[in-house]
């Protein structure tokens, strides 16, 4: 006998996706699953789903708080899924964001200033990372001189994060020329594997591959990342193109993340529509 409490599963996933904007084929790429699969999901005709699938879906459906409690309760998990060792049952997220940061012209540098002077930008370089990720929530897996890699379990936190470093390096560049931080920044999103040493995973990798296409300043993010986050206060995306990366069978399509140009304010609009003042009239 059915649980009258419950929803159904089927109308919550179809309902979310047409929500997001989403068609079948495109949530099945994101969530990396097929669209029969999907489908099946949809009709009610999958009785069980692995609770990692369920996480992914989740996560590129945006949903959050009680949205996403009514969407797991009624999933049709296996039973060993309501055990308490799960993801799903502790809370964990399925899906982490990871930002790889480089400083450009690094070896020029030190060839050119020496070691000393390469120490003392390094130091200003982590000094900046571990302020950021701190403030942002994230963690500061690695830091190898001129490169750093942060993980984090919020898309939005990670973006903000990105930017922040960016102005960062500028106003510590513009306070001191002779330490110059021109950082490129990449940032994928996906699931990844826990190791001793930190994480393995396609997401660190696009990562990488993301942060070597960056210039001076850039900050390049998957398509993946931008639809998880949706819309940030205060940021804007840009199309930046598409490219050809190693170890990726497609092109992989790569948005660039800028801070938003500042809302006129009262006084600027009012200047704006004031007469000339040059003896006109």
């Amino acid at each position: 006998m059915s649980n009258p409490s419950k929803p159904n599963f089927g109308e919550l996933l179809r309902q979310y996706r047409l929500t997001s904007g989403l068609t079948p084929e495109k949530l099945a790429k994101l969530a990396k699953t097929t669209v029969d699969a999907l489908s099946r999901l949809e009709s009610g005709m999958q009785i069980q789903a692995p609770p990692e699938a369920i996480e992914r879906l989740a996560d590129f459906l945006g949903l959050d708080g009680e949205e996403r409690a009514n969407f797991f309760n009624a999933a049709p998990l296996p039973k060993s899924a309501t055990t308490g060792h799960t993801p799903v049952a502790r809370g964990l997220p399925a899906i982490q964001v990871f930002l790889i940061a480089d400083v450009r012209g690094y070896t020029h540098f030190t060839l050119e200033r020496g070691d000393e002077a390469a120490a003392r930008l390094t130091r200003r370089f982590a000094m900046l990372v571990r302020e950021v990720v701190t403030l942002r929530h994230g963690h500061l897996i690695e830091l190898r001189g001129d490169e750093a890699l942060a993980c984090f379990s919020s898309v939005r936190q990670a973006l903000q994060a990105a930017v922040e470093m960016q102005e960062h390096f500028f106003q510590a560049t513009k306070a001191d020329y002779t330490l110059p931080l021109p950082v490129g920044i990449g940032l994928d999103a996906g699931e990844a594997v826990p190791t001793d040493d930190g994480y393995r995973g396609a997401a660190l990798n696009l990562a990488a591959r993301l942060c070597s296409l960056a210039g001076p300043g850039e900050v390049l993010v998957s398509e993946v990342v931008t639809h998880l986050a949706r819309k940030v206060e205060g940021l804007v995306y840009r199309p930046w193109g598409t490219a050809p990366l190693k170890g990726f069978d497609e092109p992989v399509r790569v948005i660039a993340v800028q801070r938003a140009a500042p809302a006129p304010t009262t006084r600027s609009l009012a200047e704006l529509d004031a007469p000339a003042a040059d003896g006109e009239g």
